[in-house]
């Protein structure tokens, strides 16, 4: 496959537990120089490039299923995270992403304090 300028996302898996959110990205063969983690408080963007390395006169067999060029995607999050504590790493070409939920404060006070003003 030629390297295409078609920006690609790659395959996600989204979980919850009680206190966090994991995203896991497939990246094989993306390096973690060429990526890009950016957390919002409802969002988390992954973005950066997979880079075809040259093979001298090297002959297609079967045609490339791999995506090669720019990726990007943004997922929406199902509840707030505290962005201060994403991490992020890249292990045998998968990225984990874990996200701590942020803590709100209950409904309960919110609404006792509103009646107050």
């Amino acid at each position: 496959m030629t390297v295409s300028n078609k920006i690609w996302c790659p395959a996600l898996e989204l979980n919850e537990t009680d206190i966090e959110l994991i995203l896991k990205a497939e990246l094989p063969g993306v390096e973690l120089r060429e990526l890009q983690v950016h957390a919002e408080i409802e969002t988390i963007s992954i973005a950066g490039a997979h880079r075809k390395e040259e093979q001298p006169k090297a002959r297609e067999i079967i045609p490339s299923q791999l995506h090669y060029g720019p990726l990007q995607c943004h997922v929406p999050l199902p509840v707030p995270i505290n962005v201060e504590k994403v991490r992020a790493e890249l292990v045998d070409g998968i990225l984990t992403v874990t996200m701590p939920k942020l803590k709100q404060a209950s409904s309960t006070k919110a609404m006792a304090s509103t009646a107050n003003t």
